[in-house]
C-alpha cells in the first residue's frame, strides 16, 4: 500500500503553510522530512494524522487514513495528571492488535520512571513515552516528530537500531522529522526536503548526494547545506 498526497494546501491567517504539497510514500520504508523551521513539516504530519484539517488536496491510502496513523508529538502534554504507567495501560486497553514491544520499553527505560506523573516528567521522559505509545498502537503508518531530541546519546543510538529492525520486519510506512541525522543515514529509504510549504526535492541519499555535492559536510548534512546554505544540526558520534 502507498500513501499518496496530492496538492495539499493548509493556510493559517491567510498564509500558506502547505502550498500544493505532493509526495508519495510507499509501504515498507522509512522517510526523512527536512526543512527550515516553518517549512510545514509538523503541519504536514498533523494533516496526515487527522489532527489538523487541510484546506484542499487529496490524501489517499488503501484504507481509511485516519484509522491507520499513529503520530508521536514533538512535545507530549496529554494525560498530565496520570502516571506514565497509567497512560501506557490506557493505550494498551485501547489497542486490539498489540505487539511485543519489550525491547523498546527496555531501551527507553520506561520502568525507571513509570510511577511519575506526566506533568512531572522531564522532556526526555515524555519523549520516550510518546515514542512508545506511537508504536504500541501498531498502525501501518507511523509519524515521528523529532524522536531523537531530548534523548541521551545511548538512547539515540539504540532507538536508531530499533527503527531499522522494525522497518525491516514490517511493511509500515515510517515518516520522520529530525534534525539529528548524522549516524542515521542508512535508516532512510528516501529524503524529502520542504521549502515554503512545497516539496523542493526528494530522492535517495545517493541520488541527492550526486546532485548536491559538498566538500565541507558529508551525507544528509551536505545535501541540506548544498540546497539551503544552512547547517543541519544533530550529531550522535
Amino acid at each position: 500500500m502507498t500513501l499518496s498526497l496530492q496538492n495539499i494546501v493548509k493556510t493559517y491567517d491567510g498564509k500558506a503553510v502547505l502550498n500544493h504539497f505532493s509526495a508519495i510514500f510507499p509501504e515498507g520504508g522509512c522517510y526523512l522530512l527536512l526543512g527550515e523551521n516553518g517549512a510545514g513539516k509538523s503541519t504536514l504530519l498533523k494533516c496526515i494524522a487527522g489532527d489538523v484539517m487541510y484546506d484542499s488536496g487529496v490524501m489517499s491510502y488503501d484504507r481509511q487514513l485516519v484509522d491507520c496513523v499513529a503520530l508521536q508529538y514533538q512535545t507530549f502534554d496529554s494525560y498530565s495528571h496520570l502516571k506514565i504507567s497509567e497512560v501506557i495501560r490506557l493505550f494498551q486497553a485501547l489497542t486490539a492488535n498489540q505487539k511485543n514491544l519489550t525491547a523498546l520499553y527496555d531501551l527507553l527505560e520506561l520502568a525507571a520512571y513509570q510511577h511519575i506523573l506526566v506533568k512531572n516528567a522531564s522532556g526526555g521522559q515524555r519523549k520516550a513515552l510518546s515514542i512508545y505509545l506511537a508504536f504500541l498502537l501498531n498502525k501501518p503508518i507511523i509519524l515521528l516528530d523529532e524522536p531523537f531530541a531530548d534523548l541521551d546519546l545511548t538512547k539515540k543510538k539504540q532507538l536508531g537500531a530499533f527503527l531499522q529492525r522494525e522497518i525491516q520486519q514490517t511493511k509500515q510506512i515510517v515518516i520522520i522529522i529530525s534534525h539529528e541525522v548524522a549516524g542515521f543515514e542508512s535508516l532512510f529509504d528516501a529524503i524529502y526536503i520542504l521549502k515554503d510549504g512545497q516539496l523542493a526535492d526528494y530522492g535517495t541519499l545517493a541520488e541527492l548526494e550526486e546532485k548536491y555535492q559538498n566538500p565541507v559536510f558529508k551525507g544528509i548534512e551536505g545535501i541540506y547545506f548544498g540546497m539551503t546554505g544552512q547547517v543541519l544540526g544533530g550529531r550522535i558520534a
